[in-house]
């Protein structure tokens, strides 16, 4: 990580030092992959489509025009025509693209950059990009900075855009926008002047004519300041992030997240926050406002809401689950014996195992002095691969069972569902509130129904929670099937239980 932008350069010098900065920045992408850069005929995209095409010669590069019909539809078709033309000069392929800019509460211009960021994505998918190009510089980390920092943003705000971040590459940021337009000017390149840079209405605009000028009478270089400023930013976000993951567990099921909460009220307020906010982030897949943490850090156990984005919040003494308000049932489907079948609503994995899928590598041996076949002692399933909600035990989230002649299905739980247990026949639902399993995660989670007798479903096990008593003994003398819920996703410290 850049402590700040690359410092204002000598006339004569742009070209190599530009070219040098882009190829570090795309350094670490692989030789030949397709990559997709936003490319709106102005300046600084064209200065991206240009230098990332001589730094990295062997990447297939698709420039992406983006119409958002928010002007002169003469004016887009200039734009568009001129991409074209860089294009064929470049020898690569082009796209357009338009997009309906939806008016949100974040106003005209965040609403148009989501619209056009949710384009260029949908490309780059179509054409298997690796990542996404954008053209930004440091001049717009400055101004972007400034801009939150006028809404009151915390140090994630502070932190600005970053070079690289999932499926985004950013090779520009550390360049200065003059030496930007320096190497148009001395490529003698085309480029189209957005007359909407020079609005004086527009927020950004405000701060890039007025309020940069000003900061310039204070101190030397804004923009190397408030760039600096970002980094470290960046840097001290990394280890609260770090911090608050350490403090608090989180698990992901699905769509549903969960947060421990006697971790989260023994945390510092600020990793507290932290990790709200990541779990929404989870969930909503945008970050929440300071004032919907703080709603939902306030709640008690026992109470339930929505909160913004149509998610629902459920808080008990255990945790606090985050989850879709009304999600689709889940269907019934056959299991694989042996195989694995897909739980996606909880995110989880029926794995089952037999005595031939295993085979003799399991320890099935012959006792040759009885001549008879040693008992299948199935291996063990890795603890850290096994999911196990709250309010589960880990030992219940595998099963042996006997041989069964009926059909083994997983669906959700049914209204009238009992399990026989040891402790006498109890009704699944009970079992399940018994355990302070949120109710946003009880109606996604599977039980395994057999068919046996036909026409009959009876509940052979409640994964993490119950089961059949008489099955399970009857597994235990003569293992037929070893079965595990498992997690779908790889695990780690930040999800394992």
């Amino acid at each position: 990580m850049s402590a700040g932008p690359v410092a204002a350069l000598p006339a004569g010098q742009h070209r190599d030092v530009l070219v040098g900065e882009v190829a570090r920045a795309l350094a670490d992408l692989p030789r030949d992959v397709a990559v997709v850069a936003g490319c709106s005929a102005g300046p600084d995209s064209t200065a991206l489509a240009f230098l990332a095409a001589e730094a990295r010669p062997d990447l297939a590069l698709t420039l992406v025009y983006i119409a958002h019909g928010l002007r002169h539809p003469d004016i887009e078709a200039r734009e568009r025509r001129l991409v074209a033309q860089h294009a064929a000069w470049l020898g690569v392929g082009w796209q357009s693209e338009r997009v309906h800019v939806r008016a949100t509460g974040a106003g005209p211009e965040a609403a148009a950059r989501e619209a056009r960021y949710d384009a260029l994505e949908r490309v780059a998918a179509h054409v298997g990009a690796e990542v996404l190009l954008l053209g930004h510089t440091a001049d717009d980390q400055a101004e972007t900075l400034l801009l939150r920092l006028a809404r009151g943003t915390g140090i994630d705000g502070l932190s600005g855009m970053q070079r690289r971040s999932v499926g985004r590459c950013r090779p520009l940021l550390g360049l200065r926008r003059r030496d930007v337009h320096a190497f148009i000017t001395g490529e003698g390149l085309p480029v189209f002047h957005d007359a909407s840079n020079d609005e004086p209405d527009l927020r950004r605009n405000l701060v890039r004519h007025e309020l940069l000028p000003t900061l310039a009478r204070v101190g030397p270089d804004p923009v190397g300041a408030l760039t600096r400023l970002a980094a470290h930013a960046a840097r001290d976000a990394a280890a609260l992030t770090a911090a608050a993951a350490s403090a608090v567990p989180l698990h992901t099921f699905g769509s549903v997240v969960l947060l421990q909460r006697p971790a989260l009220r023994r945390a510092h307020p600020a990793l507290a926050a932290r990790r709200v906010r990541e779990a929404l982030t989870r969930c909503r897949g945008r970050p929440p406002s300071a004032a919907v943490v703080e709603r939902v850090l306030a709640q008690e156990p026992g109470s339930r809401c929505t909160l913004p984005g149509d998610l629902r919040l459920e808080v008990t003494r255990a945790v606090l689950a985050f989850g879709p308000a009304d999600p689709p049932a889940p269907a019934a489907r056959l299991i694989a014996v042996p195989g694995r079948t897909a739980w996606s609503e909880a995110g989880v994995l029926l794995e089952v195992r037999t005595r031939a899928s295993e085979g003799r590598a399991a320890g099935y041996q012959e006792q040759l002095a009885l001549g008879l076949p040693e008992p299948w002692m199935p291996s063990p399933v890795a603890p850290e691969r096994l999911a196990v909600p709250t309010g589960a035990r880990r030992d219940r989230c595998t099963l042996l069972l006997p041989a069964v002649s009926g059909a083994l299905h997983l669906r959700p739980v049914a209204a009238g569902d009992r399990v026989r247990t040891t402790l006498g026949n109890r009704r699944v639902s009970a079992v399940l509130r018994d355990a302070h399993l949120p109710r946003i995660l009880r109606s996604r989670w599977p039980v395994l129904v057999s068919t046996d007798p036909p026409g009959d479903q009876r509940v052979v096990w409640v994964p993490g929670f119950a089961v059949d008593a008489a099955l399970a003994l009857e597994g235990r003398r003569d293992p037929q099937l070893a079965l595990a819920l498992v997690r779908a996703g790889p695990t780690g410290a930040d999800d394992g239980e």
